[in-house]
């Protein structure tokens, strides 16, 4: 199986900036990427200030790649649907869509940082209830035409949503998480389930478990680092373990060779927390050393 490999776009971390947003789109889409992805957060407490404290807004960042670039396709790696208003994020993603002549793929989430929830006034307890009841409104709206909704949390009493997403059957949509609960709802309600930094063997065991449909997504969103110095396996502030793609070509090869065996089909890359030009060379070898064991 051939593989697709996508970037994280540089909206967030210490070197963001419209010209490192810029450029990770363009270098992007000249060297072949087949999608660029936009981080979410949107108010970090000081003391989960590195990566994602300083961040372009991802919606934002989303429609600005999307008028950067011409071919590749624009996600959300993730999008935290229970922090956002609903219709709002339907309304710009099915715009972005429209605009870049039908390229969105909407990863969402249910978030993981509690103090994030509480600067922004919602209830972090209740969020995945939220997350399939807004996921089933944003469906609904994006059928196009008037509209209307009944639900706990939320209710549309026939409010027209115009234009429709230009993708003819509608915006793909990849639920993002590494828990068991996230990956039944990408199983149930997603066309594709993104997970970041799992290692290989847990995935595998969820994939072989499981009853995919056809043209279901498995995706992994992995940080690369080609000098080695960054440790295999790591931690995430919710205690899960997290693998790194650190060493050598060759190595980088290997690893991801493991995460296709299991079932993975769709890559997307982040290179680290770097100043652009650095993040491009490793783009580009990326592009040029491994991509091509995949041909």
């Amino acid at each position: 199986m051939k593989p697709s490999f996508g970037i994280c776009l540089l909206n967030f971390g210490n070197y963001v900036s419209a010209d490192s947003l810029l450029k990770s789109a363009q270098e992007s889409e000249e060297n072949g990427f087949d999608s660029v992805w936009a981080t979410d957060h949107l108010l970090m407490p000081p003391g989960m200030r590195h990566p994602y404290g300083r961040v372009i807004e991802a919606l934002t960042a989303m429609s600005f790649a999307a008028s950067a670039t011409e071919y590749v396709k624009i996600g959300s790696s993730v999008l935290v649907l229970p922090m956002r208003e609903p219709v709002q994020a339907a309304k710009a993603l099915a715009s972005i869509d429209v605009v870049s002549g039908g390229r969105v793929i909407a990863g969402f989430g249910a978030g993981w940082c509690r103090e994030e929830y509480r600067s922004l006034g919602m209830d972090f307890h209740n969020r995945g209830k939220r997350f399939d009841e807004a996921l089933s409104l944003v469906k609904t709206l994006w059928k196009g035409g008037e509209v209307s909704f009944s639900g706990r949390y939320y209710n549309v009493e026939g409010g027209v949503f115009e234009p429709a997403p230009a993708q003819k059957d509608g915006i793909p949509v990849w639920i993002g998480g590494n828990s068991d609960k996230a990956f039944r709802r990408a199983l149930n309600h997603g066309d594709g389930w993104h997970f970041t930094g799992m290692p290989v063997e847990r995935v595998k065991t969820l994939l072989g478990n499981a009853s995919l449909r056809q043209n279901f997504i498995v995706s992994g969103r992995l940080t690369v680092d080609f000098s080695g110095k960054s440790p295999r396996l790591t931690r995430s502030r919710q205690g899960e373990e997290r693998a790194i793609l650190s060493g050598n070509v060759d190595y980088v090869v290997e690893a991801l060779s493991k995460y296709v065996d299991v079932g993975v089909s769709y890559f997307v890359l982040y290179f680290g927390d770097k100043p652009v030009d650095q993040y491009i060379k490793d783009m580009e070898r990326f592009a040029k050393e491994v991509a091509p064991s995949y041909v």
